[in-house]
């Protein structure tokens, strides 16, 4: 029996997990190291589309992640004056979930587990060699048969390979948040709904994740120094959008994180046997919520990609294979997302007229959902 080939992964967010499980489940021997000292979500809640729900069951991590999530039936826009916009159905076909960050982590993590791969804490990765080695801070190193960057926008990886083509944070950024859920919260108008409120250079996302929990972002310039002050100012927030300050007024019993917007563009994704995914690779701005599900489906189709491999000489053109496979669509839906986000700046009648026609448009609408539509590699129809 041949002897089983070694990745090791740099970073044990969404990406990192769901790379090791989905390597682990096809006969790799997988260690993933964390900088943190235990595998934590950072940020509060996650839309999950079909294609990221395709590839959790791929895993076998569907149930868990999925236990008490929200599944709402329209995704709404509203504009300044609260007049909806737009008020999209979502196709029963094409499930929307969304749940907390931690509930989706410790999903992935026991899948992990389950196929035996291994997590290191407190491990602070500075780099990797195209030779399938991690350097570590305190001048460590591991060899391994592959090595395996996610380890987010300011990836220690993707600089050490020299694959960095751009990386620039956008203008917008956002204050994310959970707060607890309360019987009438929302009017019979408002239930079952994800609503997105513009009002000019800002915006109110209103995410329910379960029964008991709602995640709040509030989006706004970096410069808007108000805007995005932490603790927020409530009395800013709720003048903007004041049919939903009884939810604006219950923000401070959970953690507030501010946080930019980045864009990452890669020369390649890979480097002889070392490779970078998630938004070490790819990260693009949340407008399309699929920075979670491209990372997962990437690292899944990387795992289909490398399947069966007995000689580490036969890794690097696996590695190419896997690019060619997946690049257009990631990056496909990194430009529709950045776009998304320009229309913020238009003036508030405008904007409206714009994102009324737009979201109309089944064209449009075909190129907006395209990442969401899609079959990952490794999952079945």
């Amino acid at each position: 029996m041949s002897k089983k080939l070694h990745a090791v992964i740099s970073g044990g967010g969404i990406g990192g997990l769901a790379t090791a499980a989905a390597m682990a489940q096809r006969g790799w021997d997988v260690t993933v190291y964390e900088r943190q000292d235990a595998l934590r979500a950072v940020g509060a809640g996650i839309y999950i589309w079909e294609n990221g729900l395709r590839v959790l069951e791929a895993l076998g991590a569907y149930e868990e992640a999925t236990a008490g999530a929200f599944r709402g039936t329209h995704f709404e826009q509203r504009d300044n004056l609260g007049q909806v916009i737009e008020s999209a159905r979502i196709e029963e076909s094409k499930r929307l979930l969304t749940v907390p960050r931690s509930a989706l982590l410790d999903a992935l993590k026991n899948a992990c587990l389950r196929a035996g791969v291994k997590v290191e804490t407190r491990a602070e990765v500075i780099g990797a060699t195209a030779k399938g080695e991690l350097l570590f801070a305190n001048n460590q190193s591991v060899q391994a048969d592959l090595a395996i960057g996610v380890d987010g926008v300011w990836s220690r990886v993707r600089s050490s390979l020299g694959l960095e083509l751009l990386h620039e944070q956008t203008r917008e950024g956002a204050l994310r948040t959970m707060i607890p859920a309360q019987p009438g919260d929302f009017g019979p108008e408002d239930t079952g709904k994800y609503i997105e409120c513009w009002n000019g250079d800002r915006r109110f996302l209103i995410t329910p994740v379960s029964e008991k929990e709602t995640y709040l972002a509030l989006t706004c310039p970096h410069d808007d120094e108000r805007g995005r002050s932490i603790p927020v100012d409530k009395a800013l927030w709720a003048e903007a959008f004041p049919q939903w300050k009884h939810l604006i007024d219950r923000i401070g019993a959970a953690p507030v994180n501010w946080g930019v917007y980045s864009i990452t563009r890669c020369t390649a994704w890979s480097a002889g046997r070392a490779a970078i995914l998630g938004d070490a690779a790819h990260a693009q701005p949340p407008n399309l919520g699929q920075g979670g599900g491209m990372a997962m489906q990437n690292g899944l189709s990387l795992a289909v990609h490398l399947q069966g491999l007995t000689d580490r000489r036969d890794i690097p053109d696996a590695l190419e294979r896997w690019e060619r496979k997946e690049r257009e669509l990631t990056e496909h839906c990194q430009r529709w997302a950045i776009l998304y986000g320009e229309v913020t700046y238009l003036p508030d009648e405008i904007r409206t007229r714009v994102m009324r026609n737009a979201m109309s448009d089944p064209w449009l609408a075909g190129q907006v959902f395209r990442a969401a539509n899609h079959s990952p590699t490794g999952t079945t129809d």
